[in-house]
């Protein structure tokens, strides 16, 4: 008699139900997060190059976007000449790598009860709090490349910035493997936190 409550209890599981639904919606986000992606790395761009400009002063020339792509551009000298001239330092990143938590959050919106008013709320407030992630996670991107990646190809770019490299390594693993996965969540935790008390924990 237990063993038939306590299942019945798991397939009756509002946690399960709400997982398994915001899976189903996850690949439409992913579509839409992948068509849009252009106009979603703008404001990541914007902010990027002016954290670069403080961080790297002179030394920083300008980013180019290709489409969800960023060329960092920098006045660093190369050690080899190319094509019998100097040349500097540039390099492509993806901030894309970063974002993959607002299909997450799109899923978890779209599954979670409510009016659309509401939802583009959460979603509008999860881009804002993704922007921050990507740019986090591309700034620190740029910085381990500078310390780690190019010294034999520049040298100045190892002396780039005065940021210590334990920070560096410790702040791109951060932006890499926690932030992107952990913050879309907190924030619609947040955001739907009154409907989770009532609705998942009491009947948990």
């Amino acid at each position: 008699m237990e063993n038939n409550t306590s299942s019945d209890d798991v397939s009756n599981s509002p946690v399960r139900d709400l997982f398994l639904l915001s899976a189903l919606w996850m690949p439409l986000g992913f579509f839409f997060w992948f068509q849009i992606s252009t106009v979603l790395i703008i404001p990541v761009n914007k902010l990027l190059a002016w954290l670069l400009k403080i961080n790297l002063g002179d030394m920083f020339y300008a980013i180019t976007q290709n489409r969800y792509m960023l060329e960092i551009a920098t006045n660093i000298p190369l050690n080899d000449k190319v094509d019998g001239r100097l040349a500097a330092l540039a390099f492509d990143t993806n901030p894309m790598v970063y974002g993959y938590g607002l299909p997450v959050l799109f899923g978890l919106v779209m599954a979670t009860p409510g009016n659309w008013k509401k939802r583009l709320r959460d979603l509008l407030g999860g881009y804002l709090v993704l922007i921050g992630v990507q740019t986090w996670g591309v700034f620190w991107e740029v910085q381990k490349l500078l310390e780690f990646t190019f010294v034999n190809s520049a040298t100045a770019a190892q002396h780039a910035s005065n940021i210590p490299p334990t920070l560096i390594a410790l702040c791109y693993q951060l932006g890499y493997l926690i932030l992107p996965a952990v913050l879309p969540v907190a924030w619609w935790i947040i955001s739907n936190r009154s409907y989770l008390e009532r609705h998942i924990v009491r009947r948990a």
